[in-house]
């Protein structure tokens, strides 16, 4: 009887065991998904801040005059792409007399 009962208990005890093998193998993966993800949002920020220098630095070597140009037509660009199509076209047609 005593053995049946040892047998019994040890099932129990692997059975117990394997489920939290399991457990903490699923959880395992998670956590290491959870560093991977994180390596590569701090790569990324790496790269656009990196990105935002350049463009910064690039800026920077462009005479502002120029600058202030490039936004007056950038901005009558916007203005004329968010007018209605009807207006738009009375525009261009103008432009081509």
């Amino acid at each position: 009887m005593q053995v049946v009962e040892m047998k019994t208990k040890l099932e129990e005890k692997i059975n117990t065991l394997e489920k939290e093998k399991s457990t903490l193998l699923e959880e395992k993966k998670k956590l290491e998904d959870v560093v991977e993800l994180t390596e590569r949002a701090k790569e990324l920020e790496g790269e656009v801040n990196k990105l935002r220098d350049d463009i910064k630095a690039l800026k920077d070597r462009i005479p502002q005059e120029f600058l202030q140009q490039l936004g007056d037509v950038t901005s009558a660009r916007l203005n004329e792409e968010n007018k209605p199509v009807e207006e738009r076209s009375s525009y261009e047609d103008e432009g081509l007399l």
